[in-house]
């Protein structure tokens, strides 16, 4: 049988995309403060979803 392949990535890298898009969305609706904060949220649920998956296999 082979292993699969695990695909490791730098962390912090799903957070760094949520807080970007969050700052876009933000400007994009002059709502700077709600979206940040909401971009952070998102980023980190995805970061921490992402190292449940890999730690349980």
């Amino acid at each position: 049988m082979e292993k699969m392949k695990i695909k490791k990535t730098i962390k912090g890298v799903k957070l760094g995309i949520g807080i970007i898009l969050g700052t876009i969305i933000g400007y994009a609706t002059s709502n700077m403060q709600l979206w940040f904060v909401l971009g952070i949220a998102i980023g980190a649920a995805i970061e921490y979803g992402s190292n449940n998956k890999q730690s349980s296999k």
